[in-house]
């Protein structure tokens, strides 16, 4: 290394010795005004101001505004002293339009007046790469790191730069170098395993992890991602999982392994197998630290996995983990405490996607032991109480058994331990469940003693507008006029607040149609009621049957809002049951009939969704630009034009 530091000086001083460039050149670039390069002195003020121009230079780069940034260069690029010190920027500035091979030019030029700038060569090596010519990077690499202060740290930046242009072997080979001349055998552990799975060599691999979990168990996070981002791929390393497996089941190995195997069969979709690899990871406290900080940041991430079986197995995995270390085998109260959090959190997060195998019925029942257990181990737990809210509503939608539900919320309101603003959440649940097994005399007690409860304004919103779909449904029109519109005003920002707002004047208009009145409301109010009991087979019949007998009844001269809305409803109906075709039509008479209506921006904007998704793209676009040129002013016109800017 300083052989060839020593090479590259002298090199430089030979350089700089035969330059024709004035002394005060010779001496480095200093910031000069334009006036003091024809002789004439500035100010401290003037020369400040240039120096905040360089500055503002560098911030237009670093945000990607090429163009300002070009603008203000060739401004600055009159001041000739400050020739140097604008080589970088332009280097950067043609990087930034992806003209590497100008970036290539600018950056070789620049090294023969500046062979000791590692910046240089920096850039240099990235955009040699851009243009495909991994050897002369590789040369540039050595250079970079010959010339930098800290040819450790050069080092990992040049791996980097390699590893991002898919060049694994050159990767490697820098590597195994830099090793030698650092005198660090473990030097890049991580990166060095990526390359060697790239390359084909997954026993070579598992054994680079195993000495990099060895030599640094707590990499495993960064291991673990750079392996599933960069290399791993699922169901075809089937080789470096074997042998990862037999070195993890040698005397001196680390939980950091067992726990690395887990992961990588969880992303192959197999909880068993994860599961049996932890399994003689419970011993010791330390042990029991590694899986739970693992788990914590599997349970973050999964709500960011696609593919459902690995959704499925990590939860499955998640709580077998999570369930055990409640138990006696954990003697640490705190690391019990824990772990029942995040079992908590991880029964909701599994409710949230369905996550729940083949027998819904049965992982319900498990999922339920679950909660009793944490609700023994740390009956405080922020996620307990919502995950028993979640189970209960998963028991009344999916299953279709509210009164179990309901029993399951009964029996929550007798916990002396539930939070205060958890009841409020369980009385509205436990009011839905009522009415979706049909007692609503009973879910009307429930909802009007919670919505006259000042204590939980926001729940009691809540309970106000099922409480007006209710009167809708029972033919209390007027009563539920009133509601709606109280509902609406008492909280604009509710999620209810739009329905709510709609459904009162679309009442109040219906009463005073001379087309309509009580006898369409009532057909609507059919639809209503077995939404409000949860029977959505019932529901899609009653939307269809009144906008049959609406269409026939009704003055099509007039603006007929509740027609409209039934209509949307009807197709949102269609949507959820799989009819795209039946959805479509619905939407186009939406856009024909109500042109002045409320929701034939919605209409459009759904029917180009609907036409991109069933591989329409051209009609998708032609939706989108009616859209854009009938109704400017839709609220959500800006994702509408992201969208259509999106379309292939």
């Amino acid at each position: 290394m300083s052989k060839s530091l020593l090479i590259i000086l002298v090199l430089g001083a030979v350089i700089l010795g035969a330059s024709p460039a004035p002394a005060q050149e010779q001496q480095g670039p200093r910031l000069v005004p334009p006036r003091a390069q024809r002789g004439v002195v500035q100010s401290g003020q003037q020369l400040a101001d240039l120096r905040r121009r360089v500055l503002e230079l560098d911030r237009l780069i670093g945000l990607g505004s090429v163009a300002r940034a070009e603008s203000l260069l060739e401004d600055l690029a009159q001041h000739s002293l400050l020739k140097d010190e604008l080589v970088s920027r332009r280097i950067k500035l043609a990087q930034l339009r992806d003209d590497h091979r100008q970036a290539v030019d600018l950056s070789r030029e620049a090294v023969i007046s500046q062979p000791l700038n590692a910046a240089l060569w920096r850039s240099l090596t990235s955009s040699l790469l851009a243009v495909a010519e991994p050897d002369s990077a590789r040369e540039a690499a050595g250079m970079f790191i010959a010339t930098s202060p800290n040819a450790r740290s050069a080092g990992m930046v040049a791996v980097e730069l390699f590893q991002m242009a898919q060049r694994p072997r050159v990767s490697l080979g820098l590597i195994d170098s830099l090793r030698i001349s650092l005198a660090e055998p473990r030097y890049l552990g991580r990166q060095r395993a990526v390359c060697l799975l790239q390359l084909g060599e997954p026993e070579e691999s598992a054994d680079e992890v195993v000495a990099e979990l060895r030599y640094n168990p707590f990499n495993i996070s960064l291991l673990r991602t750079d392996l599933l981002e960069e290399a791993y791929q699922p169901g075809r390393h089937q080789d470096f999982l074997d042998r990862l497996k037999n070195r993890a089941a040698e005397s001196g190995s680390r939980t950091a392994e067992s726990v690395l195997l887990a992961n990588l069969y969880l992303a192959d979709g197999q909880a068993e197998p994860a599961l049996e690899a932890i399994a003689s990871s419970f011993d010791t406290r330390s042990s029991q630290i590694t899986v739970l900080q693992n788990g914590v940041s599997l349970s973050q991430e999964l709500e960011l996995l696609e593919d459902p079986r690995q959704r499925h197995a990590t939860v499955e995995y998640l709580l077998d983990t999570m369930a055990r270390m409640c138990g006696p085998v954990n003697p640490d109260q705190g690391l019990r405490l824990r772990a029942a959090d995040h079992l908590a959190r991880v029964c909701e997060q599994g409710l949230e996607m369905g996550a729940l195998g083949g027998d819904p019925r049965q992982a319900v029942e498990r999922y339920g032991e679950y909660l009793q257990l944490v609700r023994k181990v740390h009956p405080a737990s922020q996620y307990l109480y919502s995950s028993q809210i979640k189970l209960a509503a998963y028991t009344r939608d999916e299953l279709r058994k509210p009164r179990q539900a309901a029993g399951r919320l009964e029996r929550m309101l007798m916990d002396l331990d539930l939070p205060t603003e958890g009841v409020a959440l369980v009385r509205l649940t436990l009011g839905e469940c009522y009415l979706a097994a049909g007692d609503t005399a009973r879910g009307r007690t429930v909802l009007t003693q919670l919505g006259r409860d000042p204590e939980f304004r926001e729940a009691a919103g809540h309970a106000h507008f099922h409480l007006a779909r209710l009167d809708l449904a029972e033919g209390h029109f007027a009563t539920a006029r009133d509601r709606f519109a109280v509902a609406a005003m008492d909280n604009p920002a509710a999620p209810y607040a739009n329905d709510s707002l709609e459904l009162g004047l679309a009442i109040a208009e219906e009463m005073d149609n001379p087309s309509g009145g009580p006898a369409i409301l009532q057909l609507y109010g059919q639809s209503v009621y077995f939404d409000l009991t949860r029977r959505p087979e019932d529901h899609l019949a009653a939307l269809e049957h009144f906008v049959a007998q609406a269409d026939l009844r009704l003055d099509p001269d007039d603006k007929q809002h509740l027609l409209e809305r039934g209509r949307r409803e009807l197709a949102e109906a269609y949507q959820e049951a799989g009819r795209l075709e039946d959805a479509l039509a619905q939407w186009n008479a939406i856009v024909l009939n109500h042109p002045d209506g409320r929701h034939p921006a919605l209409a459009l904007l759904s029917r180009a969704q609907l036409f991109a998704r069933t591989g329409r793209p051209e009609e998708s676009r032609q939706a989108m630009e009616q859209l854009l040129a009938q109704y400017p002013d839709y609220l959500f016109v800006e994702d509408v034009r992201d969208e259509l800017r999106n379309l292939p």
